[in-house]
């Protein structure tokens, strides 16, 4: 337990050190851009193909894509409800939800629950990503009556641009045909893949912001207490009533903890939102899954 504690607070010291050179201006902001450049189109890529290489596909694997898109189309159909103007509308139906697995959930789950661990993850990130990439973004601005139409051929072309979706679903296929990666290919993304964990939380440090303004406040509360809301009932009913291998439930559990993805204030634009709730909430959301995923994770190992 102790060492399991160890190693959950290094996570958290990393994401303090982003956001302390931040404050000392060693580092800025938009180096955390930066940082996330590297991370999506390198280290991200390469860690989730040394780490999920060899899984094999099975009906607990179908079952988290699944999942994946259901979660995210549940607080949709929520969000919808939370206002009655349109716009605010689709901003919550942007923010409630959508987890970001990649830069968050993967750096614990590949040091705590490697191999089988970061495969479950993947499959459920399959099924996030439909939406969290172009999916909700799609109807929420439908929704909000914005110009920035979408149709099936741009929400696709927005998916497969994504370096981590398209790795994921090289991992499916050949997990589906039973095909591992060949080994001087893993060798060298094992390599950069090491790195992926410390650049992840450390951009979080950089990109945190604790400055919740009084007029944000209201529709901060109502994103918070959504995501948090319905993501602990589906914690339950995954933990405790999916016929799922005790590890795939486990890793529900953790990436249902995820923090908002980080493309939501970036959507939130896109439709016509320009106030700061979306990134107030991203920031607030990313503290309370640190704590979140550092609590289940002692209580998992």
């Amino acid at each position: 337990m102790f060492n399991v504690f160890v190693k959950a607070t290094g996570f958290v010291l990393v994401v303090i050190l982003g956001f302390i050179l931040k404050k000392i201006k060693v580092l800025e902001k938009k180096d955390g851009n930066t940082l996330a450049t590297i991370i999506m189109n390198i280290t991200l890529p390469c860690a989730l193909l040394s780490n999920a290489n060899g899984m094999v596909v099975n009906a607990a694997m179908i079952g988290l894509i699944l999942i994946g898109v259901f979660s995210n189309v549940f607080i949709v159909i929520v969000g919808y409800f939370l206002d009655q103007d349109a716009l605010k509308k689709g901003m919550f139906m942007i923010n409630c939800s959508g987890y970001n697995i990649g830069n968050f959930v993967l750096p614990f789950v590949e040091t705590f629950f490697p191999g089988m661990g970061v495969a479950y993850l993947c499959m459920f990130d399959i099924g996030n990503a439909l939406m969290g990439l172009g999916g909700t973004y799609a109807i929420a601005g439908s929704v909000a009556n914005s110009q920035d139409k979408l149709t099936f051929k741009s929400v696709c072309k927005k998916l497969f641009s994504s370096i981590p979706f398209d790795v994921y679903i090289i991992l499916f296929i050949l997990a589906l045909f039973q095909i591992k990666v060949p080994a001087p290919v893993l060798s060298i993304s094992t390599f950069i893949g090491s790195g992926n964990g410390f650049l992840a939380m450390l951009m979080i440090g950089l990109m945190l912001e604790i400055k919740v303004s009084a007029s944000e406040i209201k529709d901060v509360l109502k994103i918070l207490i959504t995501r948090i809301g319905f993501n602990s009932l589906f914690m339950l009913v995954c933990y405790f009533l999916l016929p799922f291998p005790l590890l795939a439930r486990k890793i529900l559990v953790l990436a249902l903890a995820a923090p908002l993805s980080t493309v939501s204030a970036v959507f939130s634009k896109k439709i016509g939102y320009y106030r700061d709730a979306p990134a107030i909430a991203n920031s607030m959301s990313i503290i309370i899954s640190i704590v979140e995923l550092t609590v289940l994770i002692m209580l998992f190992v």
